[in-house]
């Protein structure tokens, strides 16, 4: 061989010669539907061809094939026509989650301005100094050796700003997981809590996922242990009640539990009346458009159990919230635990902590 260096691709196709699987036209993709137990009886195979020609793509339509379970390789019950409305249901929540997501996003940086702004010892440079000790987020015109891309829209401010950024300048180009860590630095310095930083790492995977357009309901089956204090934040939604079932959910289909923890942090984070209202009347549209075609609750459990008790956990979720926004549209401020705030860390707390990390570290 004249180069002996591969490529990635040359590799891949050296290593794992069967790994690429060949080009379907939509003719050809409706066949393997087909072969896999799909029917097209409520959907005709002409307007399936429509379906995947111009409004999505097979791939994409594929993945919420996974709600359904199988005998000897061919899907139970599922129709042509559940997989393109559950793709339409997916688009939904996207974009309530992107609505929910932006605006308690913003809501962070107002909590973490106010913050700041009571501080007599912080001027804004301090934070980021002790954050950022290698300079790894301060810009000197050069973009190839910096953290960041070349926008329009953010070229004045780092040209402007950067050899030194202050807080306000820095939260304006970085992402939300460098956010939330910057948010708890912050908390740590001054020893203060704040109970929202619990939902953090749900609230970044649902932002992440709803803003590259993952699919979302795709009958993600995994046991995970709920963070605790996104079943108080639903407990209290619920009127002080512990709804099992929806517990339940939370541990074995992360999507439920993830969402709620989105919706929860909304509720925290955000003061705006006007926000909340339109988040009550979006989270309403999705819970309309949950069924307006079809009653998954009604079908055969045997069939289709994961997305069955999804639908049902999202239900849930969005009529505890709706709920909630109806009969606190003005006064959700002094709830202890959806309205929580930062606070002080006690002494004794402080200490307990500090206990306790050393403990985990074994110190």
């Amino acid at each position: 061989m004249a180069v002996e260096r591969l490529d990635r691709r040359t590799h891949i196709l050296a290593y794992n010669p069967t790994m690429r699987r060949p080009k379907y036209s939509v003719s050809q993709q409706i066949e393997s539907l087909k072969s896999h137990g799909v029917t097209f009886n409520l959907y005709t195979e002409a307007d399936a061809q429509e379906f995947l020609t111009s409004r999505t793509y097979f791939f994409k339509l594929k993945a919420f094939e996974n709600n359904f379970e199988r005998d000897n390789g061919r899907y139970r019950g599922l129709d042509f026509a559940y997989l393109a409305d559950l793709s339409t249901i997916d688009c939904h929540l996207r974009t309530l989650l992107s609505y929910l997501c932006l605006n308690l996003e913003h809501a962070l940086k107002v909590r973490f301005n106010q913050l700041i702004m009571e501080d007599a010892n912080e001027d804004g440079y301090n934070i980021v100094h002790n954050f950022d000790e290698a300079g790894e987020f301060s810009f000197h015109g050069d973009y190839a050796n910096s953290r960041y891309h070349h926008s329009n829209y953010t070229e004045g401010l780092l040209n402007k700003y950067f050899e030194d950024p202050s807080i306000w300048n820095l939260w304006e180009v970085i992402d939300f997981s460098t956010l939330c860590k910057l948010y708890k630095a912050y908390l740590n310095q001054r020893s203060y809590k704040d109970n929202a930083t619990n939902l953090f790492q749900s609230i970044r995977i649902m932002r992440n996922a709803s803003s590259h357009n993952n699919c979302l309901m795709i009958g993600i089956e995994k046991q995970i242990k709920p963070t605790l204090y996104v079943k108080n934040c639903v407990k209290e939604l619920n009127h002080g009640e512990n709804p099992k079932q929806l517990f339940d959910a939370f541990r074995t289909y992360p999507l439920t539990h993830d969402f709620a923890a989105t919706i929860c942090g909304f509720l925290i984070l955000v003061d705006s009346p006007g926000v909340r209202n339109t988040a009550k009347l979006k989270t309403q549209d999705f819970l309309h458009r949950l069924t307006k075609r079809y009653d998954y609750s009604a079908m055969s459990y045997q069939d289709c159990p994961k997305l069955i008790e999804t639908i049902n956990a999202l239900q849930s979720i969005c009529k505890m919230a709706i709920d909630y926004f109806d009969q606190h549209p003005e006064d959700f401020r002094t709830n202890k635990i959806l309205h929580t705030r930062p606070e002080p860390i006690s002494p004794a707390k402080g200490r307990a902590q500090i206990n306790h990390m050393a403990k985990a570290m074994g110190l």
